[in-house]
C-alpha cells in the first residue's frame, strides 16, 4: 500500500492513470519495465532513460519504491518517477513526456517520497513531498514544486510544509498560485504570531523561483529544532562540544554512555577501516572496551571503508547495516553503519573476547542508544 502524504491543498488535482495508445509512446508499465531493465544492467533501456540512473544504480534492485505517476493534458502524456532507496544518495525524481522525452532530473530529495500532479488554470506542475526525521522524533513534511513548460521543467518553489512534534502537527499549506506570486497558510503552531498567517512567496525573475522575504513557517520550524532535547533515560553523551579554539561544532549524533568513558575528541581511525576516517572515540579503561563514531562523507558507500561485508537490519528511511562480529587478536569487533537523511556514520565496537558475553546486555543498551540525526 502506497501512502501520500500531502497536507491539504486547496488546489484542484487532475490525475489521469491511463495509457498510451500511439505505438511510440509509453506508458507507465513499459516506463517501469524500462527503468527496471535499466537498473539490472541493460545499456539500451539505460540510454533510453538520457541519464537518470548513474553507475552506482546498477544493479541496485533493493529500492524502497518505484513510482511513476501520470497525467495526460491537451492529448499530450507526462510521467513523473520516482526512485527511492534507503540509502538518499541514491534517490532520483524525474518528469518525461509520452516519448521519453527527459524533462528534469532531481537528486536533491531524501527520505519517503510522494509526488502528485497539479493543474492550475493552463499551468502544470508536479508536487513532490519528502518525510524524514530529524533528532530521532521531529517529523518533517519538505514541499518541492516543479513546473512543466514547453520541452522542460524547473524546480519553482521549496519549503517546509509539515512539522509533527510531540504528537501535534504544524502545517504551511499552498493556497493560491499565480504568475507572480504563492500564497501560503500556517496552520497549528504554537506561536500566536504567526498562526493562520498567510505568507506571499514572490517569484524572482532572476532565479525563476518563488521566495518568501519572512519565510515565518521555515523559521519557525529552524527554532523549534534547536531549541527541542531528545528524551533519554540515562547521562548521555552532549550533541556540541568546542574546539580548543571554542567554536562549537555540530555533533549529528546521540549516544547513551555515562562518566565512565572517557573521551578522546577529534579522533582519526586508520587501522579497523579501510581508509582513514575522522570521529570520536569513547573508552570504558577498567573493561578496556570502546566505541567509535565516524563521520562517512557525503555520497559515499560504507563499502569504501569497511573491511567487513555490511548487512541489512532495519530498512527505510532510517537505515542501518551490521558486520558480522570478528576477532581482532584477543577482541571482538562489530561495525554498524547508520544512514538517514544525507547523513551516514560508522559505529564501531570493540571489547576483550573475555568480557563480551558477561557484558552484552550493558553493551547492548549502548549500541541500541546510537542514532544520527536526519536533518
Amino acid at each position: 500500500m502506497r501512502i501520500i502524504f500531502f497536507a491539504v491543498i486547496t488546489l484542484s488535482a487532475i490525475l489521469n492513470f491511463g495509457c498510451g495508445t500511439d505505438d511510440n509512446q509509453f506508458n507507465k508499465a513499459s516506463l517501469r519495465k524500462t527503468i527496471i531493465d535499466a537498473i539490472s544492467g541493460d545499456v539500451d533501456s539505460n540510454n533510453k532513460l538520457q541519464g537518470m540512473l548513474t553507475p552506482k544504480h546498477i544493479g541496485k534492485s533493493d529500492f524502497n519504491q518505484l513510482y511513476i505517476d501520470s497525467i495526460l493534458i491537451d492529448d499530450q502524456r507526462f510521467f513523473s518517477v520516482i526512485l527511492e532507496y534507503a540509502d538518499p544518495t541514491l534517490n532520483v525524481f524525474a518528469i518525461y513526456d509520452g516519448s521519453l522525452n527527459f524533462y528534469l532530473l532531481d537528486k536533491s530529495l531524501n527520505g519517503y517520497l510522494s509526488s502528485e500532479f497539479v493543474k492550475v488554470g493552463e499551468r502544470k506542475f508536479v508536487f513532490v513531498q519528502e518525510r524524514f526525521f530529524t533528532k530521532d522524533v521531529l517529523s518533517l513534511d519538505r514541499l518541492s514544486i516543479y513546473e512543466i513548460f514547453d520541452g522542460s521543467a524547473s524546480l519553482i518553489y521549496r519549503a517546509i510544509s509539515r512539522l509533527g512534534k510531540d504528537n501535534i502537527e504544524s502545517f504551511q499549506t499552498i493556497e493560491a498560485i499565480t504568475d507572480d506570486y504563492i500564497l501560503t497558510k500556517i496552520t497549528g503552531v504554537q506561536d500566536r504570531r504567526i498562526n493562520n498567517r498567510i505568507d506571499t512567496f514572490y517569484l524572482s525573475s532572476a532565479t525563476k523561483k518563488y521566495s518568501s522575504r519572512s519565510d515565518w513557517f521555515n523559521n519557525y520550524v529552524k527554532q523549534e529544532i534547536k531549541d527541542y532535547s531528545w528524551l533519554i533515560t540515562k547521562p548521555q553523551i552532549t550533541a556540541e562540544f568546542s574546539d580548543p579554539k571554542g567554536e562549537v561544532k555540530d555533533r549529528r549524533y546521540k549516544i547513551s554512555l555515562d562518566d565512565e568513558w572517557g573521551e578522546i575528541p577529534r579522533y582519526i581511525e586508520d587501522k579497523l577501516v579501510k581508509q582513514p576516517l575522522k570521529g570520536e572515540k569513547f573508552i570504558y579503561k577498567s573493561l578496556n572496551s570502546s566505541f567509535t563514531i565516524l563521520s562517512i562523507p557525503s555520497g559515499e558507500d560504507g563499502e569504501k571503508y569497511s573491511p567487513y561485508v555490511l548487512s541489512e537490519t532495519q530498512k527505510g528511511q532510517y537505515h542501518i547495516r551490521t558486520s558480522a562480529v570478528f576477532e581482532i587478536g584477543e577482541s571482538y569487533l562489530q561495525i554498524f553503519e547508520h544512514t538517514c537523511g544525507a547523513n551516514k556514520y560508522f559505529l564501531l565496537f570493540q571489547c576483550p573476547k573475555s568480557i563480551y558475553l558477561e557484558k552484552s546486555k550493558f553493551f547492548s543498551e549502548i549500541i541500541n542508544s546510537f542514532k544520527i540525526d536526519c536533518f
